[in-house]
């Protein structure tokens, strides 16, 4: 489970709780603030140790590098990548079982994740809720998530391992340093354009083999221009 810029202590607590309840393993921080705080202990009754463990990040990538299956949580509507719903997206970290590692990410209580950060991501999912009311507390949707993640892995079968987070990042630094070469990128101000490649690849489920494949590609293409 990974929180971006957390605002309220009593939420960490809480999805700490969560992660507990629904079996899910570790809590990562992204610029949490001051987060050890009395409101913080007393919402995690029963994970107080998942708080002691908890690893504190300054930006979002390296709490990603080591996961395979990605996926952002938002309320907001986006042209530049699907949206799946809850159950859809989650059936694929219960897919991954526990020999892979798999991040939910959620954003700031008020502004959720930004653009950028959901484009790291890859995969984008929202749960639901009533046009009147759409929008949830932070641990009410950790908890909707994260149990739908429990339900989906009681009868899962674990599949071949993905490529991880950091081995995608990986092949996009090549792929761009490619794209540069042959012309197909600006050197210079193309990140608008090359979000939509990260979009691509870092939502697409890559075996190891796969990524390879690619880092290859990318390799013709930068030696072509040479």
């Amino acid at each position: 489970m990974v929180l971006v810029r957390p605002e309220t202590p009593a939420n960490i607590g809480a999805v700490a709780r969560i992660v507990r309840n629904t079996g899910l393993l570790g809590l990562d921080l992204v610029n949490p603030g001051d987060w050890r705080t009395v409101d913080c202990w007393r919402t995690a009754w029963g994970a107080h140790d998942l708080l002691e463990a908890a690893r504190v990040f300054d930006e979002l990538a390296p709490a990603l590098s080591e996961s395979a299956c990605v996926i952002a949580f938002t309320g907001k509507s986006d042209r530049e990548a699907p949206i799946e719903d809850v159950k859809e997206a989650v059936a694929r970290v219960a897919e991954a079982g526990r020999e892979q590692d798999a991040a939910l990410v959620f954003g700031p209580e008020s502004t959720g994740l930004t653009r950028e950060e959901m484009a790291l991501c890859g995969r984008r999912a929202r749960i639901p809720s009533h046009p009147d009311q759409p929008s949830l507390n932070l641990s009410h949707a950790v908890m909707v998530a994260a149990y739908e993640v429990f339900r989906a892995s009681l009868g899962s079968i674990a599949t071949s391992r993905l490529a991880t987070h950091e081995e995608k990042e990986r092949f996009l630094a090549l792929l761009r340093e490619g794209l540069v070469a042959v012309g197909a990128l600006s050197a210079t101000n193309g990140d608008g354009y090359f979000l939509e490649w990260r979009n691509l690849f870092a939502r697409a489920d890559l075996s190891p083999k796969e990524i390879r494949l690619l880092e290859h590609m990318a390799y013709k293409m930068k030696a072509r221009s040479s």
